[in-house]
């Protein structure tokens, strides 16, 4: 089974080449000087890129076309990606070094800090704390296919998918059933293919720093807010008990677990896809739910919704499907607000120390 995708939407040719070219690319990012406010959109962007593991496919997407990038090059036990600079608190505590700085291309305006740009319009300064390698081991590097294909394709499965639901995101993780349909249509069916050279001014300046579980947290009780949780669990599953590594799974977040809504889709935090794949690998086998409060009323009620939703989409089919609710404590009252038919698949974990973990 594939280990997925990555989905990243840029905005030119000249950027898409360049990524292409040097096997590189980081998300732009407001450089963070402490500690990311509650409402920053910094921790929910380190939980993509730790869902990177090597061998994950990227995938670019640009004026409605999907391009092929390569494979992560990295770990496949930890978030395959890599600290560059010191903008993030992460790269403060790795002291990682500054390897690859954008500021001095054309569209760009320089500033007096080193890998810090203003990026043009609206957007402000930026800086790419995070990066990852890719390398093309299928030799389909630049080729790309229309969106259109993709999503004719998509619309065999009657339920959102990460690919057609990225509206505002600038990259998501992808299930392994999209990536297998993106592959074959980017071998059999393309539409054509682009030179992957670049005349930009810019390429590693010496090895990045590869994330390590020492740069990040020592225990969940210490994420806050809740996309730090996440990202910090799937960059690092050792944090996790055993029974909720993902061992060989693929690791996708964010999975919409709803039927298609024009707002409030509900999506779910984490997301394992297993061999034994539920509809070619677009629906997950393990599903993470994160809180950083104690879990009640609201938590229960999500979980209550994807069992259902679930299950009158799929039928005993969704039996197969276990959910985690991952959380510093549940209130007494959680159990009451799903159905007893459907309580046998959930699972509640207490992470703090004192916690007891509890079976249904």
């Amino acid at each position: 089974m594939n280990q997925g995708g990555l989905f990243i939407t840029l905005y030119d040719k000249d950027t898409l080449q360049l990524y292409l070219d040097e096997g590189v690319y980081g998300q732009h990012m407001t450089p963070q000087y402490g500690e990311p406010s509650s409402q920053s959109a910094h921790y929910r962007t380190l939980a993509d890129y730790a869902a990177a593991r090597e061998g994950k496919h990227v995938f670019f997407f640009l004026d409605r076309e999907i391009y092929y990038g390569g494979q992560i090059v990295g770990s496949d036990e930890y978030g395959a990606f890599y600290i560059n600079g010191q903008k993030s608190p992460m790269g403060r505590e790795a002291n990682a070094p500054l390897v690859w700085d954008e500021s001095p291309r054309e569209n760009y305006e320089e500033t007096d800090e080193a890998g810090v740009f203003d990026a043009g319009g609206d957007r402000g300064e930026k800086c790419q704390p995070f990066l990852i390698q890719f390398e093309d081991n299928e030799d389909m590097a630049g080729r790309y296919v229309i969106s259109d294909q993709l999503y004719f394709e998509l619309g065999e499965y009657p339920y959102p998918l990460p690919s057609n639901s990225i509206a505002g995101m600038g990259f998501c993780t992808i299930t392994p059933g999209e990536t297998d349909i993106l592959l074959d249509l980017l071998e059999n069916d393309h539409e054509g293919e682009i030179e992957t050279v670049s005349d930009e001014p810019v390429q590693l300046d010496g090895d990045p720093v590869p994330f390590s579980p020492e740069y990040g947290v020592d225990s969940p009780e210490e994420a806050h807010p809740e996309s730090h949780l996440e990202a910090s669990l799937i960059a690092n599953p050792e944090l996790l008990p055993e029974h909720m590594q993902p061992d060989d799974a693929t690791i996708c977040r964010q999975v919409p677990i709803s039927p298609f809504k024009p707002a409030d889709m509900d999506k779910a935090d984490v997301c394992y896809f297993t061999e034994e794949m539920i509809r070619d690998g677009t629906i997950p086998n393990t599903v993470l739910e994160l809180k950083i409060r104690k879990a009640g009323k609201s938590a229960a009620l999500q979980v209550k919704r994807y069992l259902k939703w679930l299950h009158d989409r799929l039928g005993d089919e969704a039996n197969q499907i276990t959910i985690h609710v991952y959380a510093p404590g549940f209130t007494s009252t959680f159990d009451g607000y799903i159905p007893d038919r459907l309580l046998s698949q959930v699972e509640k974990y207490n992470f703090t120390t004192d916690g007891t973990q509890a079976h249904f």
